[in-house]
């Protein structure tokens, strides 16, 4: 009996530390060198991989930062998250001027062949408000939500 539960747990603990090792997946090779090529200061880096792309995602100077290639090894698109404080200064003037009595909470941006346009929640004491803006500072508002932590 005792020997039937110790294999037991022995299984057990071999199924479970198998299922929860990380192994890195084996990535392109071209989108690593491409990667390698274009962000040099780049740390914390960790890749995902599907049939048709490869993704990096990592951190530069403090801002989380997504990169997608394809299987030649093409940058893609890049999305970044960051603050106020990182936001181009045309963009910013842009939604200041627009919406002067919310502070801009958290900003995304996606750049890729269409251009860089960013995505950005705005607080007031009320509501969240999402916005889309372009490079030239034009906003449009895609929704509000009412507060739940006020």
């Amino acid at each position: 009996m005792k020997s039937l539960i110790l294999s037991a747990a022995t299984l057990l603990t071999i199924t479970f530390g198998a299922a929860a090792s990380t192994v890195e997946p084996v990535v392109n090779e071209k989108a690593q060198a491409t990667f390698v090529s274009i962000f040099k200061s780049a740390a914390n880096v960790t890749w995902s991989e599907t049939a048709n792309s490869a993704e990096a995602f990592f951190t530069t100077n403090g801002i989380k930062t997504r990169a997608t290639f394809d299987v030649k090894g093409n940058l893609i698109q890049t999305v970044r998250y960051y603050k106020k404080d990182q936001l181009s200064p045309v963009v910013l003037a842009g939604v200041t001027a627009a919406f002067p009595a919310k502070e801009i909470h958290g900003v995304t941006e996606v750049s890729n062949k269409n251009g860089v346009n960013y995505r950005i929640v705005l607080k007031d004491n009320k509501h969240y408000t999402h916005i889309n803006a372009n490079s030239a500072g034009d906003t449009e508002v895609v929704s509000k939500y009412k507060r739940a932590d006020q």
